[in-house]
């Protein structure tokens, strides 16, 4: 991996440069977040974060690696999601439609040989083979990450953090274990989120951005590809168990938010102020106190699931069963207590 350093710092001063020249092009596309009632940023905000990281990703891997025939359609599926989250961006579109096409690009990657064929032992009954509902399942699942990392997208900061920590847990574990190639582009994916954090994060205004559904998109499609590729089709580096674990705080936000607004009688994808860092704002924390407490707890349960990889990968159904346990114990405390617990962490 160190031969990859020099690439490294390509793909950094290629995504300063790329955000840079989009910054003035989003004012003419219209690719701007302005502020409303639902949104709290000062003045117009370009929504090109997202482009920038995918943009980067995809040339400097070009450039830089030497990758299998199977990466055009990879890149291409996720230009697919990434074109869909602009427009939505510039012109909001219906869930169904966003939807609809998630499911395509779900099916296309799926199809070209990225899929979840075998869930592995969760129950400890034996490896649990999907046979031929594995396309389905894929495509399921890519979907579920997509609207997971862009329902999380809330504040500054935090669909890019997260993101890092599940890649770059998943970049850990792969290390020694997958081709240089293959850990190399989830170095390239980190070090573009980094850059693009630095613009998201920055207080001056003139070079802020956000990354916009595009990115969130773009960045829960990545993810789940890289979780399926990483567990599946012979090279089972991971556990689908410990898959969980890495997305565990964006899987959980977008499962507890749906299963709120439909006890409450409304659409699962209508938008509202429940999310896990609506209730740790609501409670008093600030923007960056609510990101850090969400990014420490993503932090520790991608620790817990690389813990159990390496220590006791035999075991899935343990590591399921303990997976499961936190989300009750996530839904409790988080969804039933939220404000309360939001109240005691500002205490301390």
């Amino acid at each position: 991996m160190m031969h990859y350093l020099p690439s490294l710092a390509g793909v950094a001063v290629l995504s300063v440069l790329i955000t840079r020249m989009l910054i003035p092009m989003s004012h003419l596309m219209g690719l701007l977040d302005r502020p409303s009632d639902r949104k709290a940023h000062i003045g117009t905000v370009p929504l090109i974060g997202g482009i920038s990281i995918y943009l980067s990703v995809v040339i400097s891997s070009v450039a830089f690696l030497d990758l299998p025939e199977t990466f055009i359609g990879i890149a291409l599926i996720c230009g697919l999601v990434t074109f869909i989250g602009a427009l939505d961006d510039r012109y909001p579109m219906h869930a169904v439609y966003r939807l609809v096409v998630q499911l395509i690009a779900g099916l296309a990657i799926a199809s070209i040989g990225v899929k979840v064929t075998n869930l592995g032992n969760l129950f400890a009954l034996g490896n649990l083979h999907l046979g031929l509902l594995a396309i389905p399942f894929t495509a399921i699942a890519i979907t579920g990450l997509c609207n997971a990392y862009n329902m999380v997208d809330g504040i500054d900061g935090l669909a890019g953090g997260l993101t890092l920590v599940s890649v770059g847990s998943l970049l850990f574990l792969t290390l020694g274990k997958a081709p240089d190639n293959g850990t190399a582009l989830l170095a390239f994916l980190c070090t573009s989120i980094l850059t693009f954090m630095v613009f998201n994060l920055t207080l001056r205004s003139k070079i802020k951005v956000f990354m916009g559904d595009a990115g969130s998109t773009f960045l829960g499609c990545a993810v789940a590809i890289a979780m399926i590729y990483f567990s599946q089709s012979g090279r089972n580096i991971i556990n689908p168990a410990t898959a969980l674990w890495l997305v565990a705080i964006p899987m959980m936000d977008m499962v507890s938010t749906m299963l709120r607004r439909m006890g409450k009688g409304k659409s699962p994808f209508r938008a509202d102020r429940t999310h896990l860092h609506h209730v740790l704002m609501r409670g008093g924390l600030s923007q960056r106190q609510a990101l850090v407490c969400i990014l420490l707890v993503a932090l520790g349960c991608a620790l817990v699931g690389v813990f159990l990889e390496r220590v006791w990968p035999q075991h899935e159904a343990v590591s399921f069963g303990l997976w499961l346990m936190g989300f009750a114990v996530y839904f409790k405390f988080v969804v039933k207590h939220g404000f309360r617990l939001a109240k005691m962490i500002r205490r301390r």
